[in-house]
């Protein structure tokens, strides 16, 4: 059942693909790769700490519904307590907080340059608490994936002055520690989704790391520490494109891509589903030439190619070991005795 725990196991791992697990992946891609545009458009106006604080917590309203239905979500919180509280605190307060500001200082490339380690810091988590096995196979299809979107990030920054040394420094920095904090989500996360489902984790994790964030977005820090106001004037200022912006980050990205994510993670190893993810970046680059007119380079063919190289190798199905029946020994002769002539009785 989708809401057991199975101990870490593919549902794929006999051999056969479980293609519903895959639908989940190319509609959780579809989606997440309007992120970046969606989130643009509304932090651009919008006051930055009130963006993760709409998002998920409405999100998360919206979801309360369907994850009270025969008390999923109350079981969860009563069996679960501590892993929900630590699901939304990497969810939404570490990582955001990490993110937000880390985007705000490091250049935009940075930004998916640096997000394309994500499977291997999950596969890396995962396997430091047991939850996987780090196989060499599967860690060689991450590399390539990880690879992939390094060559276009690299692509990208040939040039890129635009933001001084010491700020994008830091950005760096403060986008690993995103990094970190949603590959530990999403391994925290996994637990929860197979023991009491997908919807009921996401909702859970939604509103309480929303709960946890609401101190932390009435203050935001700038790169050299100083206290930014949350700046409420400024809403009412805002255009209809960036509450645009917010309602499809809001609605469709964290609701529908997140919810394919956990459901795809009730078949799958976070591993896997974090490797399928870096496909997301791809997209955004090809929604960029058709919508923008952005150039297609030889780094994104390049880097195009071991991204999606990376994730068929890591998502393959892995062929049962066939077993090899124990060596059967050779029955050893017995000798049976030999017939003696009749020997004639006397008259």
């Amino acid at each position: 059942m989708a809401g057991q725990d199975d101990g870490g196991c593919s549902h794929h791992g006999t051999g056969g693909r479980d293609w519903a697990a895959y639908v989940f992946l190319i509609l959780m891609v579809l989606i997440g790769s309007t992120t970046a545009l969606s989130a643009k458009l509304a932090v651009r106006e919008l006051p930055l700490p009130l963006v993760p604080l709409v998002r998920f917590g409405v999100a998360g309203l919206c979801l309360l519904p369907f994850a009270m239905k025969g008390g999923a979500l109350a079981r969860m919180f009563r069996e679960d307590r501590g892993r929900v509280l630590a699901s939304g605190l990497f969810c939404v307060g570490l990582n955001q907080l990490f993110f937000l500001t880390g985007a705000r200082l490091a250049p935009t490339t940075h930004v998916g340059l640096i997000y394309a380690t994500n499977p291997l810091f999950v596969l890396l988590i995962a396997s430091a608490i047991g939850q996987e096995r780090l196989r060499g196979d599967r860690l060689v299809g991450i590399v390539a994936s990880v690879l992939g979107v390094a060559v276009i990030g690299l692509g990208s920054l040939r040039g890129d002055t635009s933001v001084e040394a010491s700020r994008a420094i830091l950005g760096d920095l403060l986008l690993v520690g995103a990094v970190v904090t949603w590959g530990a989500y999403m391994t925290i996360s996994r637990p929860l989704i197979r023991r009491h489902g997908a919807i009921p984790a996401l909702a859970g994790t939604f509103v309480v790391g929303s709960l946890l964030d609401l101190p932390v977005s009435l203050f935001f820090l700038d790169w050299d520490g100083s206290i930014l106001p949350l700046g409420l004037g400024a809403i009412g200022n805002a255009s209809a494109v960036a509450w645009i912006g917010l309602a499809h980050l809001t609605l469709i990205v964290t609701v529908f891509a997140l919810a394919f994510q956990n459901l795809a993670m009730t078949r799958l190893d976070a591993s896997e589903v974090a490797t399928f993810g870096n496909a997301a970046p791809i997209l955004t680059v090809v929604w960029g030439y058709l919508f923008l007119g952005e150039a297609v380079t030889p780094f994104l063919v390049v880097g195009g190619a071991l991204t999606i190289g990376g994730i068929l190798w890591t998502i393959r199905p892995r062929r049962p070991r066939a077993s090899v029946p124990p060596p059967v020994e050779a029955p050893v002769p017995v000798e049976l005795p030999r017939p003696t002539a009749a020997i004639p009785c006397p008259d």
